[in-house]
């Protein structure tokens, strides 16, 4: 079946690695940066009231259009030539976004280490454009791949396209929000759209893909894919507007809060969660990454906590959005960058790892972050301490976790690796 492809649409392959790499490594200087937020006396420090907001739309950028980004770009150059026959992206596209990508990560990071605030927003102005020139330049490629498969006759799997397309606009608008961000509401506006449009729509198009492409389980009828996305999208788009209207006054809390539970109650129960669950712990249980299964039902609890009175946000400007991201986004990319890995290396996925260890440390913090919304002070006066802690050692567990898996099975395994992963026909057919 390879031998079909041109040179050209194989050649991608493996371009997946770099962006992994690229992503792991791009942690560090990000969690050095948390660090240093945390317990520097600074005017936009996690100690002062001040600039929290602007802080809080800066991290999540960094991580959503930053790092974990790098990790979406690298599926989608590496799959999607070979899965869509189309010579539509290029080395040149893939090298690019990963230069620039970098670059601008670090523009932003410096401009935080500055300790000056006029300084610091003008390096966050130039890093946000790179960031978003980089995936702006996968939009022409995208969109060609999408005309491409209509002049070919080729079923080009709409819903893996969505996030390719959606993605370049979004960061336009999360840009937008931040050069006009004096204006009443705006910056509230972008990072409700960063968090829950946007990287919601990738974790729900990725869990979509899975189960449905992957590993042809049909929780979902072929002809709803566009329905159950495009629900989504109304539901995340009507929730951004609501916290707009919020801020200017025109709509209470509770109705804004509302309004943010809707998309992740409907992406939870629109992607049939009880049928996966038959199929993964049933009579025959059928083999699935579990990081992905788990993002699934990350949706309920995220869901939860929108419309829990009274949760408290700690210091986070919205608590929900950083589980959201810490959990669903996180296990979905990352799970979909590790079962496209093992696929590369045709191993079968009856013997693949259910990856427990990284659920355990996901677990842990999102446990934090529960345990500050619901004011759990055992640990006295160091609890906030503790919690920092808890997500800290989360995060790098996870991240030290898949470079493991990286290096074990490129360096140190002794089974091939192949350009056309297997059962790419399931995305094709």
């Amino acid at each position: 079946m390879a031998g079909r492809f041109k040179v050209p649409f194989s050649g991608l392959s493996g371009s997946y690695i770099p962006h992994f790499v690229s992503s792991m490594v791009m942690t560090v200087p990000f969690m050095l940066t948390v660090t240093w937020l945390s317990a520097t006396e600074s005017e936009y420090s996690f100690r002062q009231d001040d600039y929290r907001l602007e802080i809080a739309f800066i991290l999540t950028a960094l991580i959503t259009l930053g790092w974990l980004m790098s990790m979406v770009v690298g599926i989608v150059f590496d799959l999607f030539p070979i899965t869509h026959d189309s010579e539509a992206y290029t080395h040149t596209h893939s090298n690019q976004y990963l230069l620039v990508n970098i670059i601008g990560q670090i523009l932003i990071m410096g401009g935080i280490f500055s300790n000056n605030l006029s300084l610091m927003f003008e390096m966050v102005t130039v890093g946000l454009v790179l960031l978003t020139w980089g995936l702006i330049s996968i939009a022409w490629p995208s969109w060609k791949l999408h005309l491409d498969s209509k002049e070919k006759q080729i079923n080009c799997g709409n819903v893996a396209l969505i996030p390719a397309l959606l993605i370049p606009v979004s960061s336009l608008t999360v840009l937008g929000c931040w050069i006009f961000r004096q204006e009443t509401g705006l910056l509230e506006f972008g990072f409700s759209f960063n968090v829950v449009l946007q990287m919601g729509t990738i974790a729900l198009s990725l869990i979509l893909a899975h189960f449905n492409r992957r590993l042809s389980w049909d929780l979902v009828k072929f002809s709803d894919f566009r329905p159950v996305v495009a629900i989504y999208l109304v539901l995340a788009l009507g929730h951004c507007f609501s916290v707009l209207m919020y801020e200017r006054g025109q709509v209470t809390e509770s109705l804004a809060n509302f309004s943010q539970s809707l998309p992740f109650f409907w992406a939870f129960f629109s992607t049939r969660p009880f049928k996966m669950i038959r199929k993964a712990v049933g009579k025959n249980p059928q083999p699935h990454s579990a990081l992905i299964g788990s993002a699934q039902w990350y949706f309920m609890v995220v869901g939860i906590m929108s419309i829990l009175p009274d949760f408290d946000e700690g210091k986070f400007i919205n608590i929900s959005y950083v589980t959201l991201i810490f959990s669903t986004v996180m296990l979905s990319i990352w799970g979909s960058g590790i079962y496209l890995h093992k696929d590369h290396l045709h191993q079968s996925i009856h013997n693949r790892s259910f990856l427990y260890k990284i659920l355990v440390f996901n677990f842990i913090g999102v446990t934090s972050l529960f345990m500050i919304g619901f004011r759990i002070t055992i640990f006295g006066d160091n609890t906030d301490l503790v919690y920092y802690f808890m997500r800290n050692f989360a995060l790098t567990s996870m991240i030290i976790y898949m470079l493991i898996i990286l290096f074990k099975d490129l360096v140190l395994s002794l089974d091939t690796w192949h350009r056309i992963p297997m059962h790419y026909e399931r995305y094709t057919s």
